[in-house]
């Protein structure tokens, strides 16, 4: 092969290959996240059990909640509003309990059912469950 055909072949290669990355990139960053009430709860539960589910043993409970549709019932103890309107809602303990996040398209959407919620109140969110940091985190999650 002569040194302009292989330049050549190397550019479209190159070509191909961007196309390729830009499009995944494409894909990642606005693919559609999980509707979560759409889904049935595979566990409903109150926020003390999966408390005590995780202080017993992390491994174990992460492996039987993680991404799963979990419906949790609690306490409201705090009440956040995120940057991106985004809420947070903490159950049974604000610092070590369940914060369930409601993202901001859903806090529209779930506006009329989100109202009567407040601090002391008791209230259940469906959500996918991503695991303990500080505290459990339920998130994608909806007012049940």
């Amino acid at each position: 092969m002569t040194k302009k055909k292989t330049i050549r072949i190397v550019l479209w290669i190159f070509l191909i290959g961007l196309i390729a990355a830009f499009g995944s990139i494409y894909y990642v960053f606005n693919m559609p996240r999980r509707n979560v009430s759409g889904e049935s709860a595979v566990y409903s539960l109150q926020a003390k059990q999966l408390i005590s589910d995780f202080r017993n043993d992390e491994a174990i409970a992460t492996k039987k909640y993680l991404d799963q549709a979990i419906a949790v019932s609690g306490e409201i103890k705090s009440i956040r509003t995120l940057d991106n309107h985004s809420m947070v809602f903490s159950l049974e303990d604000a610092m070590e309990g369940v914060s369930c996040t409601v993202d901001s398209a859903d806090v529209i959407k779930f506006s009329s059912k989100l109202s009567p919620v407040k601090t002391g109140t008791k209230a259940t969110f469906k959500g996918r469950c991503s695991g303990m940091l500080m505290d459990i985190q339920v998130i994608n999650c909806v007012p049940e």
